[in-house]
């Protein structure tokens, strides 16, 4: 077993989590450090990011979530502890990693197609149904989904880009075909996702308006990408059927609305928001314009690792802002009231 050298492993540290049947976040103590056995390796956690999914979790209490968890599923860190002899090179102690939120299989037919976000054998996922990142030390059993950190991509960058610019990257990736410079594509909501979504769409040169019920979201959404923005679409001089993409990020059935009166006939409709759990779809309207509905969630190990090339290279600037761990239970609440712009980051490490 290799360890960092200038590093003593503790048995216990500082965690947050869920616990069933209280309704927010709860602080652990002493919450156990689980060394690795052969074939794994421990991360110190360097970096976690707040997501709007955690308040779900926490306060809709899903039957799928473990009674005790450790929460946090965007995580970046350094490996501090490598179990036996069996892993890989790439993976020694010292190394700056990502973590792919899901815990995929790699062979079953969808990992071998390279659409290792929805493997068909494994439905583990850090923060959700395993341990995550809000914790100082994290232990990792499945090395698949560790990714390398580039030289010039901080830990903090390299957390976000694991979920809230991994996701609205994937979305987009998928629209690619409908995303020509001719395109005028609609953005609904300036959160997380919806601001990383602009520096991506910006690249592709089409019309972007953007749309959040936050005035003060303007500045940032035209400093970002968008071509123009308003807080009401309905008060535009955009008619119905006026976009040939439309893009969710809220999941509310007021934007979900919103996107299926404006998206134009043979347009699409991309979903990426979890705001609600059931959308209301007009069959009749959209059968008649032959409407694109488009689900996703998270995207591929590979399009994370694109996504931190792209954050590399400057093409995308996360926003975030870093708080102290121990603020983690009131930053929480802080996001839940719709207090909180682009990501906030903990540094569980730094406790």
């Amino acid at each position: 077993m290799s360890t960092h050298k200038s590093m003593k492993i503790p048995e216990t540290q500082v965690a947050f989590g869920f616990r069933r049947g209280e309704k927010n976040i709860v602080r652990y103590d002493k919450w156990p450090v689980t060394r690795p056995k052969d074939g794994e390796v421990l991360v110190e956690v360097k970096a976690a990011g707040l997501c709007q999914s955690d308040v779900h979790i926490v306060h809709g209490q899903p039957g799928y979530i473990p009674d005790e968890l450790v929460m946090g599923h965007e995580i970046a860190g350094q490996i501090v502890e490598v179990g036996g002899q069996s892993v890989p090179d790439d993976y020694q102690v010292g190394e700056r990693v990502a973590i792919a939120i899901a815990s995929f299989c790699g062979i079953c037919d969808n990992c071998r197609s390279g659409f290792d976000n929805n493997c068909l054998r494994s439905v583990e996922a850090y923060g959700l149904t395993l341990d995550g990142g809000f914790q100082q030390f994290l232990l990792i059993k499945n090395l698949r989904g560790l990714i390398p950190i580039p030289d010039q991509v901080t830990y903090e960058q390299a957390a976000i880009a694991s979920d809230a610019v991994l996701t609205p990257f994937h979305a987009i990736n998928k629209a690619r075909q409908d995303l020509v410079p001719t395109a005028h594509v609609l953005v609904m909501g300036m959160g997380g996702l919806g601001l990383n979504a602009l520096q991506i769409l910006r690249n592709y040169g089409c019309t972007i308006v953007a749309v959040d019920i936050k005035p003060e979201a303007k500045k940032l959404a035209k400093e970002y990408g968008a071509t123009e923005f308003f807080s009401d679409i309905s008060e535009s001089d955009y008619s119905r059927q006026s976009f040939d993409v439309c893009f969710d990020f809220c999941g509310f059935q007021e934007t979900f609305d919103v996107c299926q009166e404006y998206v134009k006939a043979r347009g699409r409709i991309d979903t990426v928001g979890l705001g609600r759990s059931k959308l209301f779809v007009r069959n009749f309207e959209l059968a008649r314009k032959e409407v694109k509905i488009n689900f996703n969630f998270g995207g591929t190990s590979q399009e994370q690792v694109e996504c931190m090339k792209w954050v590399a290279q400057g093409r995308i600037k996360p926003l975030s802002t870093a708080v102290p761990f121990n603020l983690l239970p009131d930053y929480l609440n802080k996001l839940a009231q719709g207090k909180v712009n682009g990501r906030v980051v903990f540094h569980p490490s730094k406790l």
